[in-house]
């Protein structure tokens, strides 16, 4: 995060009449463009919304920076995922840590380790800041700020006095000095952490539209590849389970035959199975539904059903190849196929019987029609 002192920004507070983010952000443009006449695409303006305190109006704290003086700072980082105003940290931070009364005026002086600041807060609302190159120069602004606070005469006395600075600041010889500005007691709070890495949730965005934009649109992609990644993790994850299940079927068939040929057979068909199976995920949107039919196929078969082929035709149908100890079980499962939520119809196309090691089994083909 960059984070841009506050001489370096143009700020304004003002109400405008609305409650409406929409409207809210074309009048702060409005605004702007009253007070800077600078070509529009050269200025990076952005706002706070402080909060509504007098009925139907909101009250911002406009910020305008020149957009080349960002880009340099940009150009001279080697990352930068956020640019903030110090200003807005700084009060939030205040807030936060109830540094500030909700109940009084309060003045806050910030004195940076090459900047020093001057805000009022008044009840908890920013209402008036000026910032200033040289850290020293508060000593002789303080007054002016707090004079031009005091023209309007509807607002209220100053009551607290805060003096705020981090921890490695030394202001000892400036303490006398401050305390002698003042008619009230002066307080002064020193801090350790660093503002940019507190979750303060600023509203204030000084990035290039540009580019942030463009970083968004990255993102985008980002996730997209994250989800189909994770996507095709999981149809190859289950494909393997399944494929798993049918190898440990037929590994059952190859016990009972003594034929090399009809194992060796069996294996192609496995890899055939395979080829099969990827066709069907093509054909199906996103690979969820195939994997649903896949799941329905392991789950509904029976322990005396074993299955040595599954074929698709890449429209509306899915092939059935196996063998079962007798005709009545087959036709067992086929009702249990019928019953599926993912076949319109089941129909025998082939069955016959068979004797291996003389046992006798019966051979099927089994067409299963997809549901539209």
């Amino acid at each position: 995060m960059i984070v841009v002192p506050r001489y370096q920004v143009f700020v304004k507070f003002v109400d405008v009449p609305s409650l409406d983010e929409s409207e809210i952000a074309k009048m702060a443009e409005f605004q702007i463009a009253k007070e800077i006449p600078h070509p529009k695409d050269e200025l990076i303006i952005s706002f706070r919304n402080l909060g509504s305190h007098k009925e139907g109006f909101s009250s911002l704290m406009l910020t305008v920076v020149i957009k080349d003086m960002i880009e340099e700072k940009i150009r001279e980082a080697s990352y930068v995922d956020s640019i903030r105003l110090h200003s807005e940290l700084l009060y939030l931070f205040l807030l936060k840590e109830n540094v500030v009364s909700h109940d009084k005026v309060s003045l806050i002086i910030h004195v940076g380790e090459g900047d020093s600041e001057i805000m009022i807060i008044d009840r908890s609302r920013l209402i008036s800041s000026r910032g200033f190159k040289d850290r020293h120069a508060f000593l002789g602004e303080t007054e002016r700020s707090i004079l031009a606070y005091k023209r309007k005469k509807v607002n209220p006395e100053i009551e607290d006095i805060i003096i705020v600075y981090p921890s490695g600041v030394n202001i000892d010889d400036k303490i006398e000095k401050i305390k002698a500005q003042f008619t009230i007691p002066v307080r002064f709070h020193e801090y350790s952490q660093d503002l940019s890495l507190l979750d303060l949730g600023p509203q204030i965005d000084l990035m290039p539209k540009e580019i942030s934009h463009k970083r968004k649109g990255l993102e985008k992609r980002r996730e997209s590849i994250v989800t189909y990644s994770l996507i095709g993790a999981v149809i190859i994850l289950f494909s393997t389970l399944v494929y798993s299940k049918i190898h440990q079927k037929n590994k059952i068939i190859g016990e009972i035959s003594t034929k090399v040929e009809e194992v060796d057979a069996r294996i192609e068909g496995l890899d055939e199975i395979l080829k099969k199976t990827e066709a069907v995920k093509g054909h199906l949107e996103k690979g969820s539904f195939i994997i649903k039919v896949l799941d329905d196929f392991h789950t509904a078969v029976p322990q005396d059903i074993s299955i040595s082929g599954l074929d698709y035709d890449g429209k509306n149908n899915i092939f059935y190849k196996g063998n079962s100890n007798a005709m009545a079980t087959v036709l067992n499962y086929v009702k249990r196929l019928e019953n599926s939520k993912y076949f319109s119809k089941v129909e025998v196309k082939y069955a016959a019987k068979k004797k291996v090691k003389g046992e006798e089994i019966i051979e099927f083909n089994l067409r299963c029609q997809l549901k539209p």
